[in-house]
């Protein structure tokens, strides 16, 4: 998520991990209930107050607990792998390959959520209620805010923007509606940083009010949610892109340039850069001739050439990398990426030895 996770419980067999943002969402929400405990219950002692916002903080993230093993228990019954679940600055969060199957999983999956928020607001409100003859006041006061507190985040989780439950049912719908995954999860994307910018302006809103904290925290949850709306979309485009293309192809074809050959003789190098330049409608008739760079002095070097001139040639022409050429037949090239993976090696390497110097 932000950081380092730690692994703190298996629940049904589901890892739990806690997110090193957690602890900072943690303290703000003890030092909160603290705050409120102590301004409506004054006759409380110190000490009271803190242990009950402590408990009010434990039940809250057990709340949060709830609703995101709600999830990923709906996710095992459907035959879907959970993978852990995380709790993070702003909640929790289940990750499970929920797409691998369809709309009407996602639905199920994405609205067991809210659904078990709602029934935890009624848990508490009714605790709150039965409780006050045997319950100190503090203590039912603390349930009956907890309930408030569950009803508001089904509510949130419930706006239609990805990736919010809300926004996964409105995938669900679009999915099952047009039969595209991908044109389900770009609109759902464009809804949920929709809502993020919304938080954002908000926060702008309270800031100019003088309300510096909700200001701040408003702004700052709608900017991850733009964030994570737009990362997801860009992960669908990035899995769809490779789903055609095999493991051997990175064994074969990692370069950004190929020689080109014609009648055993090298004559040029061709890009991707040079191929980018084509528009793609006149990929079937252009040459393969009409775009490479051909040969030259900028273009080639020998084995032993020096590598000083070798970055120069890197720098300075158009290929953007350099055949390495002996007696007319091509035996390697040499790219920018392959001098940084060089100088990495070659400083540490020459750290190390100034180390064992100095000792």
């Amino acid at each position: 998520m932000f950081g380092t996770s730690w692994r703190v419980a298996r629940i049904f067999g589901i890892e739990v991990r806690v997110d090193s943002s957690w602890a900072v969402i943690a303290l703000l929400i003890t030092y909160s209930m603290y705050l409120r405990i102590s301004l409506l219950y004054r006759d409380l002692s110190g000490g009271a107050a803190v242990g009950l916002a402590v408990l009010a903080t434990v039940l809250f993230f057990g709340s949060v607990l709830t609703h995101e093993l709600a999830h990923a228990l709906v996710s095992q019954a459907r035959g879907i792998r959970v993978q852990d679940i995380t709790l993070f600055l702003f909640g929790g969060a289940t990750r499970a390959r929920v797409e691998s199957r369809g709309p009407g999983d996602e639905f199920l999956i994405a609205v067991v959520g809210p659904l078990t928020s709602l029934l935890l607001a009624g848990l508490f409100w009714l605790i709150d209620v039965v409780g006050r003859g045997v319950l100190s006041t503090p203590v039912a006061g603390m349930f009956g805010y907890l309930g408030w507190v569950n009803l508001l985040l089904a509510a949130f989780n419930l706006v239609p923007g990805f990736p919010l439950d809300g926004g996964r049912l409105l995938r669900s719908a679009i999915w099952k509606a047009t039969g595209s995954f991908g044109q389900a999860t770009r609109i759902a994307s464009l809804a949920g940083q929709g809502v993020g910018w919304l938080l954002v302006a908000a926060g702008v809103a309270f800031l100019l009010g003088g309300n510096l904290a909700g200001g701040i925290w408003f702004a700052f949850i709608g900017w991850f949610l733009v964030q994570a709306a737009r990362s997801s979309y860009e992960d669908l485009q990035l899995r769809e892109m490779l789903r055609g293309v095999e493991a051997d192809y990175f064994m074969r074809y990692d370069h950004g340039a190929f020689p080109v050959d014609e009648q055993g003789q090298t004559i040029g190098l061709l890009t991707l850069r040079g191929v980018r330049r084509v528009p793609r409608e006149q990929w079937p008739i252009r040459r393969v001739r009409d775009v490479m760079v051909p040969l030259g002095d900028q273009v080639v070097v020998a084995p032993d050439a020096r590598m000083d001139g070798v970055l120069g040639k890197l720098q300075d022409g158009e290929a953007g990398r350099v055949l390495v050429v002996q007696r007319g037949e091509v035996v390697g090239i040499i790219t920018p990426s392959d001098l940084s993976r060089w100088l990495r090696r070659w400083r540490t390497l020459d750290s190390k030895a100034l180390d064992s110097r100095a000792r």
